[in-house]
């Protein structure tokens, strides 16, 4: 009985130590950047965040494709991956989160049906185009998270990095 309760709480302790990967995507268009609005789970507010979702090896042969599906899934466009803007990590959650710079090649930005989000476990109720000024001026509370905040604060300084940089083996 002890073997097969340390045996679990070891599974449980290795699942916890896996790092997880999310990729977010801004999307550009006309020197304005996308943004959504969805639902924080923990305090039932909304807050905007780019268009993110978690790298799931099953589905996406790299990085690359996450990013697209998750533009596909979330806000109904294709896009190009243009450049890699950064890499964050979050070490009290052991996330890794590669942020990528993309424009819109097919498309216009919608929210998907509800039925998707809710298969997908997403709120999303908003999403909109930002100016440059008007990111400069919103607050790191209206923010989904830290994450999301510093990938505009980024984006604000133009900070790119070439795809060149990440090798998919």
């Amino acid at each position: 009985m002890m073997k097969k309760r340390k045996k679990k709480i070891r599974k449980a302790i290795i699942k916890d130590m896996e790092n997880k990967i999310k990729i977010g995507v801004l999307v550009e268009n006309k020197n304005k950047l996308l943004l959504i609005k969805e639902l924080n789970s923990k305090d039932g507010k909304y807050y905007w965040n780019v268009v993110k979702g978690t790298f799931e090896q099953e589905k996406d042969k790299d990085f690359i494709q996450t990013a697209k599906r998750e533009c596909k899934e979330e806000i109904g466009v294709s896009v190009k991956i243009n450049s890699l803007q950064g890499v964050m990590y979050l070490h009290r959650k052991n996330v890794t989160q590669f942020n990528f710079l993309a424009s819109i090649q097919k498309g216009t930005p919608k929210i998907a049906k509800i039925e998707d989000q809710d298969e997908r476990g997403e709120n999303i109720i908003e999403l909109r185009f930002f100016s440059r000024n008007e990111i400069k001026n919103m607050k790191k509370k209206e923010f989904m998270n830290e994450r999301a905040f510093l990938a505009t604060r980024n984006w604000l300084k133009s900070i790119i990095n070439n795809l060149d940089i990440l090798s998919f083996m």
